[in-house]
């Protein structure tokens, strides 16, 4: 059962909905009654999660009218991404295509063991893949993950969204995530693979991510062009 109050549930959903053009620009969203029906809950819970929405600039609350899509994100070309979510869920399958460079099981390092709590000679995917959107390079991913927790990955799944698979085929449940994110220089393959010159200043994203019950099921470095690069997330006062 998911830990974020109804409003953020609601809230979430809404943005994911206005960034993949369910809800279009300039277009009116269903009244807050309609709303309320529809998520099966209060008209307060509902202004709660429109309020998040009209402070980040997405929609706008025009007297008399209703309430009208103004902005997809409110960082200009970047995409922002928050500590769960994936790409395809953010911009839409439409627009994402991915490369997959590396996909083999392995006896991890000591220090992939350790982040992913790996003991008794476990065995990991190790995956390298870049995500295009629109074609263009968007980032380079470097994930493990443990045979043990994710069952039955393969190559085609990595085509798309390996986040689906676990959550629609294995029908595990994400709960949290761990996230660093820090500068970096650039490398030869950050060159090769991102087609950025030797001067890019690169932005990392490590993460530690959890399923519902506790396992560690990945662990990942993505590195990306700092222009193209937003991390978002909401602190919520419990």
């Amino acid at each position: 059962m998911s830990t974020l109050p109804k409003y953020m549930t609601i809230y979430t959903d809404l943005k994911q909905k206005i960034n993949t053009d369910f809800y279009k620009i300039n277009e009116k969203i269903p009244t807050g009654d309609d709303l309320a029906i529809e998520y099966d809950c209060s008209k307060l819970t509902v202004k709660k999660a429109i309020d998040l929405l009209v402070k980040e600039g997405m929609v706008i609350r025009r007297r008399g009218s209703g309430t009208f899509i103004k902005g997809k994100s409110t960082n200009g070309g970047a995409i922002a991404l928050g500590p769960t979510s994936g790409l395809i869920s953010t911009v839409g399958k439409e627009h994402i295509t991915s490369k997959t460079y590396q996909f083999s099981i392995e006896k991890p390092s000591d220090e992939i063991a350790e982040k992913l709590e790996i003991r008794d000679n476990g065995y990991v995917y190790k995956i390298i893949r870049v995500r295009y959107v629109n074609h263009a390079p968007y980032s380079v991913e470097h994930t493990y993950m443990p045979l043990s927790v994710i069952i039955g990955l393969e190559p085609k799944h990595l085509e798309n969204s390996i986040y689906n698979y676990i959550r629609e085929e294995l029908g595990f449940k994400m709960q949290r995530a761990h996230v660093w994110v820090r500068g970096d220089k650039v490398t030869v393959e950050d060159c090769k693979l991102l087609d950025v010159d030797k001067d890019t200043f690169i932005m990392e994203v490590e993460k530690i991510a959890h399923l519902e019950d506790g396992r560690i099921f990945e662990y990942s470095l993505t590195r990306h062009d700092y222009q193209n690069f937003v991390f978002e997330t909401v602190f919520v006062q419990n």
